[in-house]
């Protein structure tokens, strides 16, 4: 961005947008009612080809350039007295705006007092301004619409709202973390709006375009949606709308209404000693888990909602479990975006629509589940016993048989990605105890590098706009990066995990966050963030640490001690880990199409033990580089381009693909390294890339190298 192009306020893709909007129109006059930059308008006055343009600004040193007219004082003030009217108006002034009051002629000529920010008083001003075919494009905060008189106000003005477009997270250096919203305004009536995401890939400029233009709905709500302007919040919410559309179906049973199963939805505790059996709590907060006892909350009743249920509608255990569901998440989310705070939660949720079975149904899933969480409690009770009485090993190991017990490892090994599964598979095919526990140690490095690209990945907007320094604790562990150890991505891990938590917990920035990430499901981005995997991850630093730096010859049986200690942090891991890479998708994208906004490809999914990759479909609102990685939500059409501190090499003489980690970095020189292909197993090569990447996240420094 451009200095000329932050101070306008609309950078040159939004600038493109509103040139290819408005060019099938005849634009003779512009105004921007609050400007500190009168000169930048002269850019988009010459854009467009208007006769005229008008600024007002409350700086009063600033020069008028030639071409434009500028007006200095009160914008509200200067725009009461104006009667001119425009074709065009842009208007971007400051976020942070003091309430003012001001009157406003209305439609039917009825004098309207309005109490607001000074920033949408000005916006409103100004569209009273436009000529009969003028339009107004304004960036707003994405609570604009949070109020439902924002709406009613533009009606009673003769004003409507023709499109609210999302606009990527950050590109305005005055808010952090939020998504801002670019509004179109418009003389005269209507219900409707449309709603969809204008990105920087000016390529979907005129789809939205033309969907806008048809009054159609797009093939995805990015690329427009029409809704009631009453009803609209924000895209994500829309996005949050299809997600449960897509689970409801999905999940195959009837939609009920959760007012039909309720007798009363009441913030705080409720209910007699007689609704015990009849009695949920549901945190306004879909993080934390419903319960049946007011005792097992862990945060105060105030941020709860106590619902008492209708006697033979829903058994209370199975829709706590429920909620615990994908889609029980998702209509929570749902029901607390759409309430914004707790003292609506109640009125929110009775609206809400929830997918039971019939009773019958419901009691025979708890049966099954009963019998499940049965046999995990006879798995809990043999593991007891044998570490009670270790002499009992013969006794454990026949209730496991009888338990008919299936080793599910190499399912679980199948689901990863290749990079970590292709360890995994060497380490089951061997058999010495010396060699399976340098597998295990590769496995838990590899898969600390791994997440922390993952996470980088992700956070490396956040790191250039924001300016995140992810070494702030300890700068002069800068270069260590340019000789990574399983100890420093570890660090790096945990690090960048902070950032993303921290954004997280805030209300107004996780749609952003986890858009960064391309809209996994939320367990997955708590998985990559995990501080017990971390924890885990350096324990079993601590463990390569004290056998390789501070123990003597090891013989076979000692190896075979070591690798019950590393099997068991194995089984942690993967209880941690646990079908959570299901979620996702490693992919190399091949050939693909672009129609209707809407990018096809046919993709290789790196995933599981095997080298021969399943070739599958996918569709992306953004184009893919064949020759980069990706990790593709399966939920989601975005997926997120990994760094490139990795490589995947068909090599010649085997035919076999190798996964190749970066290991180290000298001048341009990277070293790559395998953990599963020995034929190879390392190579050095000029990277600029990856040089350029590790000094843009501050990992290495021009003297470091």
């Amino acid at each position: 961005m451009t200095i000329k192009e932050e101070l306008l306020g609309f950078p040159d893709f939004i600038q493109s947008f509103i040139h290819r909007y408005v060019s099938e129109k005849e634009c003779l006059s512009i105004l921007d009612p609050w400007t500190d930059d009168p000169a930048s308008l002269l850019i988009l006055k010459d854009r467009i080809g208007a006769g005229s343009a008008v600024a007002i600004s409350k700086d009063q040193t600033i020069p008028a350039p030639e071409g434009v007219q500028l007006i200095r004082g009160d914008p509200l003030n200067i725009l009461s007295q104006y009667n001119e009217e425009f074709d065009l108006v842009v208007i971007n002034p400051p976020f942070d705006t003091p309430v003012r009051s001001v009157d406003l002629i209305s439609e039917d000529s009825k004098t309207i007092r309005i109490e607001d920010e000074e920033r949408n008083l000005v916006m409103l001003r100004s569209a009273l301004l436009l000529s009969p075919e003028g339009v107004l494009f304004a960036i707003v905060h994405p609570d604009f619409f949070q109020e439902k008189n924002a709406a009613i106000t533009l009606i009673r003005l003769g004003l409507f709202c023709e499109a609210a477009l999302t606009l990527p997270r950050g590109i305005f250096s005055q808010v952090t973390g939020r998504q801002q919203l670019l509004i179109i305004i418009r003389k005269g009536y209507s219900d409707m709006m449309m709603a969809g995401e204008l990105s920087s890939d000016s390529s979907r400029h005129e789809i939205l375009l033309r969907n806008l233009r048809g009054q159609k709905s797009g093939k995805t709500p990015e690329l427009g949606v029409f809704i009631r302007t009453s009803t609209f919040r924000s895209l994500g919410e829309i996005l949050l709308e299809e997600k449960v559309k897509k689970l409801a179906h999905e999940h195959g049973v009837p939609p009920v209404p959760f007012s039909g199963i309720t007798r009363s939805i009441i913030v705080g505790a409720c209910g007699t000693l007689q609704d015990a059996g009849g009695r949920i709590y549901l945190p306004f907060s879909p993080d934390k888990p419903p319960q049946i006892s007011s005792e097992d909350l862990l945060i105060p009743p105030s941020e709860v909602a106590c619902i008492l249920l209708r006697s033979g509608t829903v058994d209370p255990g199975y829709l706590l479990s429920f909620f615990d569901t994908e889609l029980g998440r998702a209509i929570r989310e749902l029901v607390a975006k759409r309430a914004g705070r707790i003292e609506h939660f109640s009125d929110i949720l009775a609206e809400a629509t929830i997918y039971l079975p019939p009773p019958q149904i419901q009691a025979e899933v708890i049966r099954i589940d009963t019998s499940i969480k049965s046999l995990k409690g006879v798995l809990t009770s043999i593991q007891r016993e044998l570490w009670a009485h270790p002499l009992s090993t013969r006794s454990a190991v026949e209730q496991l048989e009888q338990l008919k017990d299936q080793d599910d490892f190499a399912d679980w090994a199948e689901a990863l990605p290749f990079p970590l599964a292709s360890i995994l598979r060497a380490y089951i095919a061997e058999n010495i105890p010396s060699k399976k526990v340098s597998h295990l140690f590769h496995f838990f490095e590899a898969s600390a590098e791994f997440i922390a690209v993952i996470l980088l990945s992700a956070i490396a907007p956040l790191a250039e706009k924001e300016e995140i320094d992810l070494l702030d604790d300890n700068p002069e562990f800068r270069d260590v990066y340019s000789n990574a150890t399983f100890r420093s991505w570890i660090i790096l891990c945990r690090r960048s995990a902070r950032q993303i938590r921290k954004r997280l917990s805030s209300a107004s920035e996780q749609e952003g966050m986890a858009g960064l990430f391309g809209n996994p499901t939320r367990d997955f981005i708590d998985l990559v963030t995990s501080k017990r995997l971390f924890a885990l991850f350096d324990e079993v630093a601590d463990l390569r640490n004290d056998w390789k730096g501070h123990g003597g010859i090891v013989g076979e049986r000692g190896y075979e001690q070591r690798l019950t200690i590393l099997e068991a942090h194995l089984s942690r891991c993967r209880e941690i880990m646990r079908e959570h890479f299901e979620d996702v998708t490693l992919i190399r994208p091949g050939a693909g199409e672009y129609r209707d906004g809407i990018f096809s490809y046919q993709v290789h999914s790196l995933t599981g033990t095997h080298p021969r990759f399943v070739v599958i479909k996918i569709r992306s609102l953004i184009p893919l580089d064949t020759e980069t990685l990706y990790l593709y939500p399966r939920q989601s059409g975005e997926p997120l381009r990994l760094l490139p501190f990795f490589r995947l090499i068909l090599h010649p003489e085997t035919g076999e693909p190798a996964w190749y980690f970066y290991n180290r970095i000298v001048g341009r020189s990277v070293r790559w390294i395998s953990y599963h292909y020995e034929s190879e197993s390392e190579f050095d090569e000029d990277d600029e890339e990856v040089y350029a990447v590790m000094r843009l996240l501050g990992l290495i420094s021009e003297g470091g190298l």
